[in-house]
């Protein structure tokens, strides 16, 4: 697999990459922005779901359904977006290399989730073949991309125009984590739904803040060409 990360470059073919590499986090941007809005108009339209105990694939089973399943793979194009942006970006590294893998990975599961949309009646595993295709598609986009942000970090602290976003990246890196931790103490409650919201919301919060980082720091990198 092929994987165009930023090579040493002259003028011209530099500036492309980093034209390209912006263009890719405006779309991861897009993606993230209609998944927290459609979730957050499902809360609305589909009121007889409690948001404690149902997870938010739930929505996808039952009226506007089909709103849930796009989110999903509109998510799961923005993860596959800001991969390809930051393999422009990124100055190439082992590090680098496994992390874009993992992050298309998170991708993967993703749309692995929207077509397997799961049961509303089997909140979590074990449950029907379909929900446990949907929950391992679920695990594995939180599992990747939670090891991507960390193995991301050492690329942040030795590239000299992302070395400013490491501490912020670490922090929230630190979040998925708890997050994650969280969700899973929830759980064993039967609180699958609030847990699997603090953790969404930890990613996409990870997700937007590093495609507005992407683009501040394309930015100024152009700006070291002229």
């Amino acid at each position: 697999m092929q994987i165009p990360f930023k090579r040493k470059a002259v003028f011209s073919s530099g500036n492309n990459q980093l034209k390209q590499s912006t263009w890719l986090a405006l779309v991861a941007i897009g993606g993230i922005l209609y998944f927290v809005v459609a979730v957050v108009v499902l809360h609305v339209l589909r009121p007889e779901l409690n948001p404690v105990s149902h997870a938010v694939s739930n929505y996808a089973i039952g009226s506007f359904g089909f709103l849930m399943i796009s989110a999903f793979f509109t998510l799961a194009l923005s993860e596959f977006a800001l991969a390809l942006g930051l393999a422009r970006s990124l100055t190439n590294s082992k590090s680098a290399y496994i992390s874009v893998l993992l992050w298309s990975l998170a991708g993967m599961g993703l749309v692995v989730t929207g077509i397997f949309p799961g049961d509303v009646k089997s909140l979590h595993p074990p449950g029907t073949a379909t929900a446990i295709i949907h929950w391992s598609g679920a695990g594995t986009s939180f599992l990747s991309l939670m090891i991507a942000t960390f193995l991301l970090l050492n690329c942040y602290k030795t590239d000299a125009h992302w070395q400013s976003f490491h501490r912020p990246a670490y922090a929230l890196a630190v979040t998925i984590v708890l997050a994650l931790a969280m969700f899973g103490l929830l759980a064993t409650i039967g609180w699958v739904g609030i847990g699997e919201r603090i953790y969404i919301a930890a990613s996409v919060l990870w997700l937007l803040v590093t495609s507005v980082q992407l683009i501040a720091t394309n930015k100024n990198e152009s700006a070291s060409f002229t």
